[in-house]
């Protein structure tokens, strides 16, 4: 229903932060037009690719734990819907599984004032991983093991021979592409207007086509591309890569290694079940824009593969396809506010951007959506009275 005191916005972008931001202003009462170069699920587009996994990577912002934990909010009340058949099965929850191994150096230990035993400084858990329902737990090998002995988690043999400890949690596992029509169809049926084929080349362009259509406000989702779009210097590409395994019923384990010697930071290897397929990952390549898979990351990819899914190395998995995709990482953090500097130029729509949030856009969108709804209302709000 539309709010008497609607605004008028154009969004640009349609990835999920895109489609998530247009989705939740509908849903606030206002009036929205969508723009973007390209449909959600297009090839050249990131999102439809992801892994889909709720977790926070390469997002690094004080509003991180905010915006997170509303996104985690709402897959869990979408979760509980499918699970009394209400909902599509557009999210499950799965144990993932992080390895680590414990410093044996003595300089990064506590001492027991008694007995001059040293121990290994406990873990200390990331802020977002403090979520209840989220289960977080760390367990030795052999504890996590004989857990999965019971269980049925699967803990590939090269974790277990390589660390020594790992980090469990229940995980939200998102259906990227259903998600992602679901935001389409709802866009398409209630926004004002929405076009899949606007490439817009300037700041100046966009004013231009909000003016045509009286908007107040226009919210920039246009992701990496705001690197050259606002000559945002700060925008850092990260390219990864993932193969896409048939998935079997049984495989309801996400496994992710991004600690020596396993994995690294820039080059993780992890496999995450999403719908009837399991991503193979992966890669943090800052600046590299190759839109195609190398041959000696192929090479890779199937090397992680057959250290994760279970009898790969000797029964191969049928392999469904593979996707590059370009992460935007911002290094100051994300761009969520008023661009003071592009507000209401030459009297037009004010400006709000929403992009550069890493490889966490599916962890925050709903969040950074709420952020911008607020924003508006606030504006809007104000300026009516």
């Amino acid at each position: 229903m539309m709010a008497s005191n609607a605004s008028t916005v154009l969004v640009v972008g349609s990835g999920i932060i895109g489609l998530q931001t247009a989705t939740s202003l509908l849903r606030r009462g206002h009036k929205v037009t969508l723009r973007s170069s390209n449909s959600p699920l297009s090839p050249s587009s990131t999102s439809p690719g992801a892994g889909g996994l709720w977790m926070p990577f390469h997002c690094d912002d004080q509003r991180l734990l905010k915006w997170s934990s509303h996104q985690l909010n709402e897959y869990l009340e979408t979760y509980n819907l499918i699970e009394i058949g209400s909902s599509k099965s557009y999210v499950e929850i799965v144990t993932a599984v992080l390895p680590f191994n414990v410093s044996s150096d003595v300089t990064q230990m506590q001492v027991d004032s008694d007995t001059g035993t040293y121990t290994p400084l406990p873990q200390e858990r990331p802020q977002w991983a403090l979520h209840p329902h989220l289960n977080f737990q760390s367990l030795s090998m052999p504890q996590l093991k004989w857990q999965s002995s019971v269980t049925g988690v699967h803990v590939p043999d090269s974790f277990l021979d390589t660390y020594s400890d790992a980090h469990t949690f229940e995980a939200p596992i998102v259906n990227c592409p259903e998600i992602l029509r679901s935001h389409q169809r709802f866009v398409s049926r209630h926004a004002e207007d929405v076009s899949f084929n606007v490439e817009y080349r300037s700041v100046e362009e966009i004013h231009a086509d909000a003016s045509a259509i009286s908007a107040d406000f226009v919210v920039n989702c246009t992701g990496s591309a705001s690197a050259s779009l606002l000559s945002d210097s700060s925008i850092k590409t990260g390219r990864g890569c993932l193969k896409y395994f048939r998935r079997p019923d049984s495989f309801k384990t996400c496994l992710l290694a991004d600690a020596p010697p396993i994995g690294s930071d820039d080059r993780p290897v992890y496999a995450i079940p999403r719908g009837d397929v399991v991503a193979v990952g992966g890669f943090y390549l800052e600046d590299d824009y190759e839109p195609e898979l190398r041959p000696e990351e192929n090479e890779v990819l199937d090397h992680n593969a057959s250290l994760l899914l279970p009898g790969h190395a000797n029964s191969p998995w049928e392999e469904v396809g593979t996707w590059v995709g370009f992460r935007p990482t911002r290094v100051s953090g994300v761009k969520l506010g008023v661009n003071t500097a592009l507000e209401g130029a030459g009297g037009g729509a004010r400006w709000i951007d929403n992009y550069g949030h890493g490889g966490s856009g599916w962890t925050v969108a709903s969040g950074c959506a709420q952020d911008v709804c607020d924003i508006v209302d606030y504006l809007h709000g104000g300026e009516q009275r």
